[in-house]
């Protein structure tokens, strides 16, 4: 992927969005931070001249890095804690939220809640209005936390963040086991013994729990939010969904806002 712009330029922005990326190990991590100085430099520099700054997941490590979090509260993903805490001494790892806010600095701790951190960077730099709609399009207005399956596991956090951002996608294993630099075996040994599922599982209940919240605050069809999560042919859209389910999707949307 090439760039669109240089980390030594003078343009300054509005927003500055760092994503989760995926690491093979704690280890890794720590080798990133090590080298990290040219973008934790830009990123105090964005932030001093009024930038909102927000990242999610492993991402958050970098504000950390930055010195953005010292003195206030982080929402830092489970597997990552420990580190924070000897390493970032100054943030205060905050586990009973999935966002926090500092200083105009935010953090997001799982994917589940990447569309609500993502409107209320909006709301703080552009408009509240557009805040709403975009809540609403998403339909992540009013939501509430699902309960996630959680891993202790650094290699298995990684799989599912990347699985987080490619689950409406068409993706291998192995691709994953190669970014991950393991074997396709130990990822699924891990995974499943880490999880109770395998990758693939993991990912279509990933499907159709985004599928869940289309129906219960929008109203596009059944058959958009089948293309939208990933399924092309809607009879084994519905098919799955009964099973994860126990109803059909029409059915679900007509519970209305009931939550389960």
């Amino acid at each position: 992927m090439e760039s669109d712009g240089s980390l030594h330029g003078d343009t300054e922005y509005r927003i500055v969005y760092v994503p989760a990326f995926a690491v093979a190990s704690e280890e890794a991590l720590v080798t990133l931070l090590d080298h990290a100085e040219p973008v934790t430099d830009w990123l105090r520099w964005q932030r001093a001249r009024g930038a909102v700054l927000a990242a999610s997941g492993t991402a958050g490590a970098l504000l950390a890095q930055a010195g953005l979090l010292d003195g206030g509260p982080a929402a830092v993903p489970r597997v990552l804690r420990s580190l924070f805490r000897s390493r970032f001494p100054k943030v205060r790892v905050d586990p009973g939220s999935t966002i926090a806010e500092h200083d105009g600095v935010h953090t997001c701790s799982v994917p589940a809640s990447e569309w609500q951190l993502v409107a209320r960077l909006v709301d703080r730099a552009i408009s509240p209005y557009t805040a709403q709609w975009l809540a609403s399009t998403t339909g992540t207005d009013g939501e509430r936390e699902e309960g996630r399956l959680t891993s202790d596991d650094p290699l298995v956090s990684s799989a599912q963040f990347w699985l987080a951002q490619r689950f409406a996608q068409d993706f291998k294993i192995s691709e994953l086991a190669d970014l991950l630099a393991v074997s396709h075996a130990t990822l699924l040994r891990r995974f499943t013994r880490s999880l109770g599922v395998t990758p693939r599982a993991y990912a279509s209940s990933l499907r159709i729990e985004s599928a869940k919240r289309m129906l219960r605050n929008t109203q596009i069809s059944i058959e958009q939010i089948a293309v939208m999560v990933g399924y092309s042919d809607v009879r084994a859209f519905r098919n799955i969904f009964r099973k994860h389910v126990s109803t059909s999707p029409s059915a679900y949307r007509r519970r209305g806002t009931d939550r389960e």
